[in-house]
């Protein structure tokens, strides 16, 4: 006889003919890491991307776009309104402007496996191939629209609006990660945009006279301005976080930011935080992403993760996040992220109607202008 506990108990089923991937990660991703897999693709859905209401952010520091899933596995996520918002390495825009130009890649033949963490590797550039994307880089760069400072979210938006004329002009099939980001109105920040081959092209062509320059600053205050804005009308935050490096500080620290700006009773933070990396790099539990005074904590080395969500609900920490949130709901997993990332937005694509497309970019001055004037009332109330 049983003890009469359930809680927790698998009850395997047999994968059937005709499967959708949502019912296949469902049913057979039962044990250790490929149930991490299963909570995080469940947690996207019911505490992410339900609302249609919530803002969504997305890290991206693993270098998995010179393997095409900017095309594949992102693209469609901001065409459907999943992501509104995102903050991508220099490196993984850089090879994604380099498709957009017809660039060819190509897969290495038994390769060896590639660290978990750098999930790009196995695809190269042949010598010489990559010339041709530059030389239109150094074109795009030319225009007389980026002749001056601006945010990496305008430079990646203005980048954006050239690359479609050129990707059917090269008869590019799908559109760059880019590109859509353009068209759907997807703010694309990049916190660190001079320790990349596009940030190199950029120091290179500023030699020769080229006035564009990328201000790190105002990209924080846009991206902070995105967060007090949805704050302002009642609307929750997520962020989701693959691989970890600069773009998750970026993404993580926002609220900490935004707090310093409006105080934290108007900073709430984010709703949920949902982080993934490679299984060489052992994550951290969510609490110790930021040390005290807001600096990242160094890696523990244990690579343990939070359980499993259960039928009662997700993990949840019940503590404060970086802007002083109240309880949070956190996961952080350990996987190959090429594997991960198309199962995870097949999940997301078959279980969540597109979401109406909340078009951020398109209201950036609108924003930081309700920023500006928040944090004028906030200099107000403190005490002298």
């Amino acid at each position: 006889m049983g003890s009469g506990n359930e809680e927790g108990r698998l009850r395997p089923r047999p994968l059937e003919v005709g499967m959708t991937v949502s019912e296949f990660l469902e049913r057979a991703f039962l044990g250790s890491t490929a149930r991490q897999l299963a909570t995080a693709a469940g947690l996207l859905v019911r505490e992410v991307l339900r609302d249609p209401e919530t803002v969504v952010g997305l890290s991206l520091d693993a270098e998995i776009l010179a393997g095409g899933a900017g095309v594949a596995s992102l693209a469609p996520l901001l065409r459907g309104g999943y992501i509104d918002w995102a903050a991508v390495t220099g490196e993984n825009l850089y090879y994604d402007t380099l498709y957009a130009l017809g660039t060819p890649f190509y897969q290495v033949a038994q390769a060896p496996p590639p660290p978990c963490e750098d999930c790009g590797g196995g695809i190269v550039l042949r010598s010489g191939d990559h010339a041709a994307g530059e030389h239109s880089l150094r074109e795009i760069f030319a225009g007389v629209d980026f002749q001056h400072v601006m945010g990496s979210a305008e430079m990646h938006d203005r980048i954006g609006s050239h690359l479609r004329a050129r990707e059917k002009a090269v008869g590019v099939d799908y559109p760059s990660l880019v590109t859509t980001a353009h068209e759907a109105g997807v703010p694309l920040f990049d916190p660190a945009p001079v320790d990349n081959a596009l940030g190199s092209l950029m120091a290179r062509l500023e030699l020769v006279g080229n006035r564009l320059a990328v201000d790190p600053s105002a990209d924080l205050n846009h991206a902070a301005a995105i967060l007090n804005s949805a704050f302002a009308r009642g609307a929750s935050c997520a962020v989701w976080c693959l691989g970890r490096g600069a773009a998750s500080n970026f993404a993580l620290n926002l609220p900490r930011h935004l707090a310093a700006l409006v105080g934290q009773e108007r900073a709430p933070g984010y709703r949920a935080r949902i982080r993934m990396a490679g299984r060489s790099h052992p994550l951290p539990s969510i609490d110790e992403a930021f040390a005290p005074g807001g600096k990242p904590a160094e890696p523990q080395g244990t690579g343990e993760t939070p359980p499993p969500a259960t039928e009662s609900g997700p993990p949840s920490t019940g503590g404060n996040d970086a802007g002083g949130a109240a309880a949070t709901v956190d996961l952080a997993v350990s996987t190959d992220l090429s594997v991960a990332l198309p199962l995870l937005t097949a999940y997301i694509l078959d279980r969540v109607p597109p979401r109406p497309p909340k078009r951020l970019g398109g209201r950036r001055s609108e924003m930081l202008d309700r920023l500006r004037q928040d944090h004028a009332q906030a200099l107000l109330r403190r005490p002298v």
